[in-house]
């Protein structure tokens, strides 16, 4: 019997003006439906035009309701920054001692952007990596004594191939749900279980081969154990 596959509850925060007609969004938002574990707030339904345009108890209660653990901010990136809803959320709900302050253990950042990964990098055209850019969410993060999560950059996301799509709705899925990332066997895991769920031969081929290679694998590690133990053995 596998193991079960261990999800951490999680609130997706979107901050997205045309989410209706933006083909990434809504590629995540179907990647999510379904998931038991994850809630998602997008944040320019709930924005009032009346000010306040954010109630903060409405956002206390809303987070404090989803129990969730993790925080994802989604959005895209605007001028090497947030859209200013998102902006005003944070500065809205944000307070250490908020009641969600304690129940929230992890801040993510899930970014969306049109220009290529190469060019956020020392000597690219935009000199700066995203890491950089995003410094804010991790001060944010190390402020409300959450970790920091390492970055999902998603770079031009209507020019991906089929593959690359699908290879992108296995990593999102991991980022927002999985427990932790761990070994590559607990990956491995994951997958499979995720992948036995999926409707469509597709699926089942691919968890089946990734079944065969941990059996290939494991017998390799075998092999090379008892390789090393002959060799050093006697030291």
């Amino acid at each position: 019997h596998r193991k079960e596959t261990r999800n951490m509850k999680t609130m997706v925060v979107i901050s997205h003006p045309t989410i209706q007609t933006s083909s990434s969004q809504q590629f995540f938002l179907a990647t999510l439906k379904g998931e038991e574990a994850v809630t998602v707030r997008h944040l320019d339904e709930v924005w009032s035009g009346a000010k306040p345009h954010f109630r903060k108890s409405n956002e206390e209660k809303a987070l404090a309701d989803s129990s969730a653990k993790r925080l994802i901010l989604q959005f895209p990136m605007y001028w090497y920054q947030a859209p200013s809803v998102m902006k005003e959320w944070i500065d809205t709900v944000m307070s250490k001692s908020a009641p969600f302050a304690k129940q929230i253990k992890e801040l993510g950042v899930v970014v969306t952007l049109g220009v290529k990964e190469e060019a956020f990098r020392a000597g690219g055209k935009e000199q700066f990596t995203i890491s950089e850019l995003m410094r804010p969410f991790q001060a944010l993060a190390n402020a409300m004594g959450w970790t920091y999560l390492p970055i999902f950059e998603v770079h031009q996301f209507d020019y991906k191939t089929e593959e690359a799509k699908q290879a992108l709705l296995v990593d999102y899925l991991q980022y927002v749900t999985k427990e932790n990332h761990g070994t590559l066997k607990d990956t491995e895991e994951w997958f499979i279980q995720r992948a036995e769920a999926m409707p469509g031969a597709h699926w089942a081929e691919i968890a089946e081969w990734i079944k065969e290679n941990q059996d290939e694998r494991l017998e390799l590690e075998m092999h090379l154990s008892n390789w090393e133990e002959s060799q050093y053995g006697d030291y």
